[in-house]
């Protein structure tokens, strides 16, 4: 079931009988304000309409002027809570285009949308429905980061969605819900769980997503099932067999031409940030394959790091919107994902050879990395998150501090960040099991410090 619709009127519910119909059809659940009968003289706005706003999530209000020439002063009273409930976004209150409605004069008229009408209500609501629709493209009005760390949320509306209970958002944020529940899930290492559960939610209403909502739930199952296939080989590289490659590549390409672009919603933006992102990390994959030769490892490099460009021009575009800039999304995803192209580019100039530009990607990195480690130091995300980016953040600063002559650091400065680097050690050790990466980082540090000591 998608959300739970409250329907206004004023005047008669002629049209509001209509537009329920029309919704049911499309597998909403709709409630006409009044009592049972829709005869309001009947019904007590204490016991029956808030209860019934109570129930919904959305609302859409017909505005429509009675015998008198007057709206109804219920109709207000039901505006005011609906709007106190849902938020503004929520609300869709609409009116019939050759008829002006009687306001009081504290109310700005733009906010009741004109529907063209014809000669019936038939038309009325069909243009209300279509109305409706194009309302629920709405960008999630959330800090994504703050998102991922509260993935339970994300796994609510999930669940949900479909059930009797009702959604709570509509199939477009579930679309952009389900693209952060992917990254939440590949962030805190639960691909495995999160891939049987999105699998067993398209088994079962696959035939009820929208466009945006089969690419968003198509995309995660692809990555996932791309993440568990990675092998190692016996000297510790992770690399993609060529059969999991060009699954995955060819899935993920027909996703994106799956993609809409609207200039309503964020989806689309989101979506080819993540399609270009996850290409560029497989093909970085595919080309440490044991298996290809020179020529094959060097093209599926190339082709990666047309990818990784692609990523930076997409989230470019992202950084544009009002949304990531009212959100603050710049400061926490749309940074790790910054700090995530620019070391694969990094990594990728560096395997073609190219130094000099290799170094200008790792300085953009290991600036992206500092800035998440500082904005989210202070305890306002999950300990494993954080201790992520610090991991992340360290490995990028010995990978930093490997490159002190060219980068032509100060040697005190290379001295403190080799210390900071062995404190970081030495207090993840104290604080939490020993793991692969904190030995890592320290074998990457005694490796660098007898390198400089040389």
């Amino acid at each position: 079931m998608k959300d739970q619709i409250f329907i206004g009127w004023s005047g008669s519910n002629e049209a509001a009988v209509k537009v329920k119909r029309l919704l049911e059809a499309g597998n909403y659940k709709c409630t006409i304000g009044g009592n049972a009968d829709n005869n309001s003289q009947f019904s007590s706005v204490g016991d029956t309409v808030i209860q019934q706003i109570r129930n919904c999530n959305q609302a859409i209000m017909i505005f429509k002027n009675r015998a008198d020439g007057q709206v109804s002063n219920n109709l207000f009273f039901e505006l005011g809570y609906v709007l106190a409930m849902y938020g503004q976004p929520k609300v869709h209150c609409v009116r019939r285009a050759d008829e002006t409605v009687v306001l009081p004069s504290d109310f700005d008229n733009s906010f009741v949308e004109p529907i063209a009408c014809g000669e019936s209500d038939d038309e009325f609501a069909e243009n209300i429905l279509a109305y409706f629709t194009a309302r629920q493209k709405m960008s999630i009005n959330t800090n994504k980061m703050v998102l991922i760390n509260n993935r339970y949320k994300m796994h609510d509306y999930i669940q949900r969605h479909f059930s009797e209970q009702g959604s709570g958002c509509s199939d477009y944020e579930l679309a952009q819900y389900m693209l952060f529940y992917v990254q939440a899930a590949h962030m805190f290492g639960d691909e495995r769980k999160v891939l049987q559960e999105i699998t067993r939610f398209k088994n079962s209403y696959h035939s009820y997503f929208s466009e945006e909502l089969a690419v968003a739930v198509n995309m995660g199952i692809a990555f996932f099932e791309m993440v568990l296939s990675i092998k190692q080989s016996p000297s510790g590289d992770v690399y993609l067999e060529r059969a999991d490659f060009r699954k995955f590549r060819d899935r993920y390409n027909e996703y994106g031409e799956d993609i809409v672009d609207d200039d309503t919603g964020t989806f689309d933006e989101w979506a080819r940030v993540f399609i270009a992102e996850h290409l560029t990390y497989a093909y970085i994959l595919y080309a440490t394959n044991p298996d290809l030769d020179a020529d094959g490892r060097r093209k599926n490099t190339e082709r990666g790091k047309a990818c990784a460009e692609r990523t930076i021009a997409a989230l470019r575009t992202l950084d544009k919107t009002a949304h990531v800039r009212d959100n603050n999304d710049h400061r926490g995803i749309v940074s790790l994902l910054y700090a995530y192209v620019y070391r694969n580019l990094f990594l990728l100039e560096r395997e073609l050879g190219d130094e000099g530009a290799a170094l200008v990607w790792l300085e953009k990195t290991k600036k992206e990395r500092t800035a998440l480690k500082n904005n989210f130091e202070s305890g306002s995300i999950d300990t494993q998150l954080y201790e992520n980016f610090a991991m992340e953040y360290y490995l990028s600063l010995i990978e930093y501090l490997n490159y002190a002559d060219k980068l032509g650091l100060d040697e005190d400065d290379v001295e403190d960040y080799e210390a900071e680097i062995a404190a970081y050690v030495a207090d993840s050790r104290k604080q939490s099991a020993h793991s692969r990466y904190v030995d890592r980082i320290d074998a990457l540090l005694s490796r660098l410090r007898e390198k400089r000591a040389e």
